[in-house]
C-alpha cells in the first residue's frame, strides 16, 4: 500500500509540475500520437530479447559507427555495489576473452573507441573513419565481446580500480566542490538522489570482486542490450552477422526487475524557492548565485506535441542567450554570468534545464538589494517584448541546424541509442523534415508566453549567497518582495547594449612596390622574404572533412629579447597580452570578440618560453577582415579606462588562486622558471605596478617593429593566389629595425639532476612530472626510432600508472635538436601520499622495459600504424594541424624539415630493424639526468 501511495503521489505531483511549467501557454493544438520509427533502420529483438538498429548511411563517406548500449548504470546498483558499473565500464574497455589489450588492438587497426556510465545506461562506442570488411567483423566481434565476454580478472582489477580512484579524484578541487555544494542544494527539494563522491571512493577502495561480478551477470543481459550500426555496408549480410552472433546470448536463471532504477530516475519541481549561503575560502568576493530550474524538453521527445514544445524551448535559449551575450559584453554588466543551460553536464541526467544568474555583490551590505534589483530588472529586460524579427531569426537558425537531408552516422546512432535507453523518437527523414516545419508555426505570443513562465524566480528558484554573512543577507520576504516590485514595474524594450559590427575598416597601408623573394620547395612549403626582414611560409594541405573547407590558420612568432631590465621586459610581455584582452580604437573588446564568433574567426595574441606568438585561424571569404582587425590592433589600442581595468581584472583571475587547475598546465610556468632561473616571470606585483599610460607606451613602443617575425599560414588555399593577397598586408606591418636585449636562452638547466615540491591551493591531491633528458644525435634515423621508443615508453608506462591514475601520461620529445637534447616524460595525479609509490612503479617498469625491449609482432605492427599516421597528419588537417608548430620548431633550431618528411616514411619501413629499437631503448631511456617535479597542496 505504501509503494502504491508514494507512486499515486509522485504521479499528481508530476502531473502539477508539468502544468505549472507550462504556465498559461496556449500551444498550436498537435497529435499526442508516438512517432514511429523510422522504417528504413533494421529493427529487430531476437528470441532472447537482445535489440539492433542498423541503418546504411553514406555520411561521412566510408565511416562507420557501432554502439553497445547496456541499459544498465548507476542507479543499477545495489547499496554495496556503487560505482561498480563505471568500474564494470573500464574493465570492458581493456579486457574481454577474446582480447587481453583490446585498446591497442583498436588503435593498430585505426578504430577510434569510447565509453561512459550514466544513470540508467553503459555506452561502447567504435568509430571507424575509414572501414571495410575486416575492420567491420572486428567491430562486431568487439560488440560480441561486450556484450557477453567481459574478463573479470582478478590479477587485472587493481589497474582499474586505480583508474576509478584516479577519476574520481577532483583536478581541480576548489571548482568541483563549489559545484557540488551548489548542486546538493538544488537537487534538495527535487526527489533526484546526488552522487556520492566519498562513498563511491570507498566502495571502491573496498572492492569486493563477487559482488562486481554479481551486477555484471545481473545486469548485462540481452534484453537490456542493443548493438547500433551505422554507416556504409551491406544491410542484408550485416543483420545476419549480428542475429548469427547475438542469439547465442543467453539470460541469466534469476531475472531482477529494473522498476527500481526507473523509479530513482523521478524528478519533481515543486515550486518551492531555496535560500542558501556557502563559504569560498579562496575567492573571497560576495556574490549571489541565482538558480532557476525547469523541466528540459529537449530530454525527451515522442510526440509530435513533444516536439513542438522542445522547438518551443530552442527557439526561446536562442533569442534569451543572444540578448545575454549582447548584455553582457559591457563593463560593468548587472550580472557576471548568466545561463539558460547551466550544468548540463548531468544535474538529474538533463531532465532539469538549470538556468543561473550571478551577481557579484562588492562586499557591500548596504548595496545587496539593490544589485539583486538592478539583477533581476535586467533579466525581466532579456525576457520582455521579444519581437517578430528576433523570432524570425531564431526560426531560421533552428531550421538551418535541424534541416538536415543528410544526416551524420554519429547522429542517427545518438538518435537510436536515444530510442532504445529513453523511448524517444527517432523518425525517419521525411518525418524529420515534416516536424522541422514546424518551426515556422511558433508564434511571436507564444514564444513570449514561455519566456515568462521560464523567468519567473519566484518559483523553483534557488538563491546562493557566496561568503555573505547570515546577518547581511536579505530575508526571505524581503528578496520575494524586490522581485515582485521588479515584476510590477514597467519595463522598457529591450535593447543591445552593444553595437554590433558587420566588417572591420580597412585599415592596412597600401605599398604598391612590393620587393618580394618567393621560393617554393620540393614538400610544398613556399616562403617569401619580404624587403622588411619578414618572413611567410605558406602550405596548403587538404582538410579533413567539409567543416575545414576553405580554413585558413595563421601563426606569427617573434624572439622575445631581454635587456636585464626586468621592468621594461614585463611592460612588453604584458602590452602584447593586452590586444588579447582589450579592444581597439575602432570598437572595443566585446564587439570584436562578437565580431570574430559571427565570422568564425580567432586572433590570439600570446607568448612561448622564448617567443611573442599571433596565431589566428579564419575562412578564406574572411582573410582581409581578418588582416584589417590585425592591423587594428597594431596601429590603436583601445585606451579606454574601463577597458584597462577590465583587462587587469582578467588577468589577476587567470594568476588568483583560484583559477582553473584542470590537468597539470597550472603549473607549468614555475617548472619553467626552475629550468630558466634568469628568466624573468609576471606575477602580481608586475600587474600591480604598471600604469594605464605605461601600458599604452609599452603597447605603442612593441607593435612598432616586427622584425624578425616569421608567419606560417597552413590550410586549404592555392598559395598562387594567397599570396598576392597577403603580401601587402605583412609588407606594411611597421619595422623599426631595433634589437633590444639578447634572445632568451631556453632550457638552460635541462640536464641538471633535480628534485623540486611546488605548492598550490585549490588541490587536493598531488601532481608529479618527471622529465628523463638525454643526448642523441638528431639524424633522421634516430627520429624515427625514438618515434617507435616514444610509443613503447607510452605504452609500458601509462599501463602500470593507472593502477592509481585515470588519466596518466608518457612519451618523449626533442626539446632541442640543435643541442641533441631530448626528454622523456612521465606525468601523473594521485592520491596524496601515494606518489613515491607511483615514482617507484615507473621506475621499475622503465628497468623492466630495458630489459625486455619489444618484440618482431609489436615492432612490425607499429611501423605500420606509424607510417599511417605520420601520412595522414603531413596529408589533411582538421581539428589537429601538424604544419605548424612543425615549421615553427625546425625554423627556430635551423634544421631540415624538407629531407625529415622527405625520408621518414622509407626509413621507417625499410630501415629500421628490431636490434636497433631495442638498443635504443636501452641506451637512450636513462635515469641518469631524472628531474623531479611534485605539486602538493599548500
Amino acid at each position: 500500500m505504501m509503494a502504491i501511495n508514494r507512486q499515486y503521489i509522485i504521479a499528481i505531483i508530476f502531473i502539477l509540475n508539468t502544468l505549472l511549467s507550462y504556465g498559461q501557454i496556449s500551444r498550436t493544438k498537435l497529435p499526442d500520437k508516438i512517432i514511429p520509427l523510422d522504417s528504413t533502420v533494421r529493427f529487430g529483438k531476437l528470441d532472447n530479447g537482445f535489440t539492433y538498429y542498423l541503418k546504411y548511411n553514406d555520411h561521412p563517406k566510408g565511416e562507420v559507427v557501432m554502439k553497445m548500449i547496456v541499459k544498465a548504470g548507476r542507479f543499477h546498483e545495489d547499496e554495496d555495489q556503487t560505482e561498480y558499473a563505471h568500474l564494470l565500464e573500464h574493465v570492458a574497455v581493456q579486457d574481454v576473452e577474446k582480447y587481453r589489450d583490446l585498446v591497442t588492438v583498436l588503435k593498430l587497426n585505426g578504430i577510434d573507441h569510447r565509453a561512459f556510465t550514466s544513470r540508467l545506461a553503459t555506452r561502447y562506442i567504435l568509430h571507424i573513419p575509414n572501414s571495410n570488411q575486416e575492420k567491420l567483423n572486428l567491430g562486431l566481434t568487439v560488440l560480441k565481446q561486450w556484450a557477453g565476454s567481459i574478463l573479470i580478472d582478478s590479477s587485472r582489477l587493481d589497474m582499474h580500480r586505480g583508474s576509478i580512484l584516479g577519476e574520481l579524484r577532483s583536478t581541480d578541487a576548489y571548482r568541483d566542490d563549489l559545484y557540488n555544494r551548489e548542486g546538493e542544494i538544488i537537487l534538495r527539494n527535487t526527489g533526484f538522489p546526488p552522487g556520492d563522491r566519498n562513498k563511491s571512493t570507498e566502495n571502491i577502495k573496498n572492492l569486493d570482486i563477487n559482488r562486481l561480478k554479481d551486477f555484471y551477470h545481473d545486469w548485462y543481459r540481452p534484453d537490456l542490450q542493443a548493438a547500433i550500426v551505422v554507416g556504409s555496408f551491406n544491410l542484408d549480410s550485416l543483420e545476419k552477422i549480428i542475429q548469427n552472433k547475438f542469439s547465442k546470448l543467453t539470460m541469466p536463471s534469476n531475472m531482477r526487475n529494473t522498476s527500481k532504477a526507473i523509479e530513482k530516475f523521478d524528478y519533481q519541481l515543486t515550486g518551492e524557492n531555496q535560500y542558501e549561503t556557502i563559504k569560498d575560502t579562496l575567492n573571497t568576493n560576495w556574490r549571489l548565485d541565482i538558480f532557476s530550474k525547469r523541466i528540459n524538453y529537449n530530454f525527451r521527445y515522442r510526440s509530435e506535441e513533444d516536439y513542438y514544445t522542445r522547438i518551443l524551448q530552442n527557439l526561446y535559449e536562442y533569442i534569451i542567450t543572444k540578448r545575454k551575450t549582447e548584455y553582457k559584453r559591457q563593463y560593468q554588466p548587472p550580472f557576471s554570468k548568466y545561463s539558460t543551460r547551466y550544468a548540463t553536464n548531468g544535474l538529474a541526467s538533463d531532465q532539469i534545464s538549470l538556468g543561473l544568474m550571478s551577481v557579484e555583490l562588492d562586499q557591500n551590505p548596504s548595496s545587496i538589494e539593490e544589485k539583486i534589483f538592478e539583477a533581476v530588472r535586467a533579466d525581466k529586460i532579456m525576457h520582455s517584448n521579444i519581437t517578430l524579427q528576433e523570432l524570425q531569426e531564431a526560426q531560421d537558425k533552428l531550421e538551418s541546424k535541424l534541416v538536415n537531408a543528410d544526416p551524420n552516422s554519429i547522429d542517427l546512432a545518438q538518435e537510436y541509442e536515444n530510442h532504445f535507453i529513453y523511448q524517444n523518437a527517432a523518425p525517419s527523414d521525411s518525418i524529420r523534415k515534416d516536424l522541422t516545419k514546424l518551426i515556422k508555426k511558433v508564434s511571436r505570443s507564444e514564444v513570449q508566453e514561455f519566456a515568462d513562465v521560464r523567468r519567473d524566480l519566484l518559483r523553483d528558484s534557488d538563491f546562493i549567497f557566496i561568503n555573505v554573512s547570515k546577518i547581511f543577507i536579505p530575508e526571505k520576504h524581503k528578496i520575494e518582495r524586490i522581485i515582485k516590485k521588479v515584476y510590477g514595474s514597467p519595463i522598457p524594450n529591450y535593447q543591445s547594449p552593444l553595437k554590433k559590427i558587420y566588417s572591420i575598416e580597412d585599415v592596412t597601408p597600401i605599398n604598391e612596390k612590393l620587393k618580394v623573394q618567393v621560393a617554393k620547395n620540393v614538400v610544398g612549403v613556399t616562403t617569401i622574404r619580404l624587403g622588411n626582414n619578414i618572413k611567410v611560409l605558406l602550405k596548403p594541405t587538404t582538410p579533413q572533412t567539409s567543416d575545414f573547407k576553405n580554413r585558413i590558420e595563421l601563426l606569427g612568432f617573434q624572439p622575445i629579447r631581454f635587456n636585464g631590465n626586468v621592468k621594461f621586459y614585463n611592460s612588453q610581455i604584458l602590452s602584447h597580452n593586452y590586444a588579447s584582452v582589450a579592444g581597439t580604437g575602432w570598437h572595443n573588446h566585446f564587439q570584436i570578440e562578437q565580431f570574430k564568433r559571427d565570422h568564425d574567426m580567432l586572433m590570439h595574441f600570446g607568448t612561448d618560453q622564448s617567443n611573442y606568438l599571433i596565431e589566428g585561424k579564419f575562412d578564406r571569404e574572411n582573410l582581409h577582415e581578418f588582416f584589417n582587425l590585425l592591423f587594428q590592433y597594431i596601429k590603436k589600442p583601445e585606451e579606454d579606462p574601463q577597458a584597462f581595468n577590465f583587462w587587469k581584472k582578467t588577468i589577476r583571475e587567470r594568476i588568483s588562486p583560484y583559477s582553473v587547475k584542470g590537468g597539470s598546465g597550472f603549473f607549468h610556468d614555475q617548472i619553467e622558471k626552475i629550468w630558466n632561473p634568469k628568466f624573468p616571470s609576471l606575477d602580481e606585483n608586475a600587474l600591480n605596478e604598471i600604469s594605464q599610460k605605461d601600458l599604452m607606451q609599452a603597447y605603442k613602443k612593441h607593435f612598432s617593429n616586427f622584425d624578425e617575425y616569421t608567419f606560417i599560414i597552413t590550410g586549404d588555399f592555392k598559395t598562387s593566389e594567397l599570396i598576392e593577397e597577403i603580401a601587402p598586408y605583412f609588407y606594411g606591418l611597421p619595422v623599426s629595425g631595433r634589437h633590444e636585449g639578447e634572445k632568451i636562452e631556453k632550457w638552460s638547466t635541462r640536464l641538471e639532476k633535480r628534485s623540486d615540491t611546488l605548492y598550490y591551493k585549490g588541490i587536493e591531491q598531488s601532481f608529479s612530472e618527471l622529465y628523463l633528458p638525454v643526448k642523441i644525435e638528431p639524424t633522421i634515423k634516430n627520429q624515427v626510432i625514438l618515434d617507435l621508443v616514444n610509443t613503447a615508453f607510452y605504452e609500458r608506462l601509462v599501463k602500470v600508472l593507472r593502477l592509481d591514475c585515470y588519466a596518466p601520461g608518457a612519451g618523449g620529445k626533442w626539446i632541442n635538436l640543435n643541442e641533441r637534447l631530448y626528454t622523456f616524460k612521465i606525468k601523473f595525479n594521485s592520491e596524496r601520499g601515494n606518489e613515491s609509490n607511483m615514482f617507484s612503479n615507473s621506475m621499475k617498469e622503465i628497468d623492466n622495459l630495458k630489459k625486455a625491449g619489444v618484440d618482431d609482432d609489436w615492432l612490425e605492427s607499429h611501423v605500420k600504424y606509424a607510417k599511417r599516421r605520420f601520412t595522414a597528419q603531413i596529408n589533411s588537417f582538421g581539428y589537429f594541424n601538424f604544419w605548424p608548430y612543425f615549421l615553427k620548431k625546425h625554423l627556430e633550431e635551423g634544421s631540415d624539415y624538407q629531407d625529415y618528411i622527405l625520408k621518414y616514411p622509407g626509413i621507417l619501413e625499410n630501415f629500421i630493424s628490431l636490434d636497433e629499437v631495442n638498443e635504443a631503448i636501452d641506451n637512450y631511456i636513462t635515469k641518469e639526468h631524472l628531474q623531479n617535479f611534485l605539486v602538493l597542496p599548500e
